[in-house]
């Protein structure tokens, strides 16, 4: 990559974010043993992740506004040191206080992340979400087992924890970048109908963020509550139960890197509304509980559809405003997605009490087709940032590079009657208006076919 610190810099964070999430689950009972902790301390001490997560996300906009690049290898280092505190936690109120610096500087890595991949994106043109959030859940997939297997070989829970805080540290150093996001002028929305448009932004963010949020909650519901369904519903043993959320993380991340590989040759809201019906297929498949196979086919196939949609919202709200607003836009998407996370766990447990698990899954299924709905959100996001050298809008396939343009080659196919370097935008350095040139087919004093 030519810019900074590279897309290594972008998937180490993702990476290391996800082998401790991934590994979190197999560390718990040992931390609870370890601290003579009952179900209910336990219980609230966890509470302090998501405690500290929520209103940090929120802040992590702002702070990356002011902080540009610096802000992704900052909230990692802090997350490294997060993780250190909870291997040297010793009593139950060190425990939540290291919970509570997990959680919050989980929170930031999430929106630093999103942020600064959608600021390289601006930058460079280059589509790397999926590319950079299929790294998370295939560290997660392999953590998970290689934390169990140490667990068993007799390396303790704090040992682990130091380990994994050095790779987080790591991490942190690979995603140190010195070149500024911004580069071109600030974003001057704001001066006409500003209040007007800023709603509509709002509105667009807030809806995006909610489509966001339906998807999570579809994915922590088959995280928390898949080996359950397996166990209780199929009578599956713990090995096999253990497969379903991890069988739903690997198509998670096959998912993202077909859609990294193939996706720009559909538009964004095909990918949103293909991803949604096959994320509800695979999960009614999976609720039906026909036999283990079907269930592990369908968590599976849920992993696949869904992969790309939130990366998709994510990429699509950055082209959408300017760079002073984007790490904004990108937290407040963020954070609201988050909220779909967070509710699954209560929502799909006090349902199931009443409903069973199996039904509530089918229940959950049909939000595929809210997701599917939902697709025509990207619409109401404004066409990109028309200082950014992106691709096209939402609703359309990327076009090849060499028939893109430049972007005011694409705001004249919009019907802009400015022509690129028109009065009021200046040429850029080093530009040559080709179609000036005598020997260009489109001058007015050449005959001939226009291109």
């Amino acid at each position: 990559m030519r810019h900074g610190g590279g897309v290594l810099g972008l998937v180490a964070p993702a990476t290391s974010w996800g082998l401790f999430w991934g590994g979190w689950a197999a560390l718990i009972p040992t931390l609870k043993d370890e601290l003579a902790l009952d179900d209910r301390q336990l219980g609230l001490a966890l509470f302090a992740v998501p405690v500290a997560a929520v209103p940090t996300m929120l802040l992590t906009g702002p702070l990356a506004r002011r902080l540009g690049p610096r802000t992704l290898p900052l909230v990692t280092a802090a997350f490294a040191l997060g993780t250190l505190a909870v291997a040297g936690a010793g009593s139950r109120w060190t425990f939540s206080a290291a919970l509570l610096v997990i959680g919050a500087t989980s929170g930031a890595i999430e929106v630093a992340l999103n942020a600064t991949t959608a600021a390289r994106e601006a930058l460079t043109g280059e589509r790397l979400f999926n590319k950079v959030q299929a790294a998370t859940p295939l560290a997660m997939v392999l953590a998970a087992p290689a934390v169990g297997l140490a667990l068993h070989l007799g390396a303790s829970a704090r040992a682990i924890l130091v380990a994994i805080a050095v790779l987080v540290a790591l991490s942190a150093v690979l995603a140190i970048d010195g070149r500024r996001w911004q580069e071109r002028e600030p974003d001057p929305a704001g001066t006409t109908g500003a209040g007007r448009a800023h709603g509509r932004l709002l509105t667009a963010l807030l809806v995006v963020g909610a489509v966001g949020g339906i998807v999570l909650l579809m994915e922590n519901t088959v995280e928390q509550w898949g080996a359950i369904h397996l166990t209780d519903d199929l009578g599956a043993g713990s090995f096999v139960a253990a497969c379903g959320p991890a069988v739903y993380m690997a198509g998670l991340s096959a998912g993202r890197i077909l859609a990294q590989w193939r996706g720009e040759r559909v538009g964004e809201r095909t990918l949103v509304l293909v991803g949604g019906a096959l994320g509800g297929l695979g999960l009614a498949l999976a609720a039906a509980a026909w036999s283990t196979a079907s269930t592990l086919a369908g968590f599976a196939l849920a992993g696949v559809g869904l992969a790309p949609i939130v990366p998709t919202l994510l990429a699509a709200t950055g082209r959408a405003v300017g760079p002073e607003r984007r790490p904004q836009a990108i937290s407040l998407v963020t954070t609201v997605s988050y909220a779909g996370f967070l509710g699954a766990p209560p929502l799909v447990g006090t349902l199931a009490g009443r409903l069973g698990l199996g039904t509530v899954l089918g229940i959950v299924a049909l939000c595929g087709v809210m997701v599917v709905a939902g697709s025509g959100s990207l619409r109401l996001l404004p066409a990109e940032h028309p200082d950014e050298p992106g691709t096209d809008r939402p609703d359309r396939p990327d076009r090849p590079d060499h028939e893109a343009g430049t972007p005011s080659d694409r705001r004249g196919e919009r019907g802009d009657p400015r022509p690129s370097g028109g009065p009021g935008e200046p040429t850029p350095p080093n530009h040559t208006n080709h179609r000036n040139h005598p020997n260009h087919p489109n001058h007015p004093n050449e005959k001939g076919v226009s291109r």
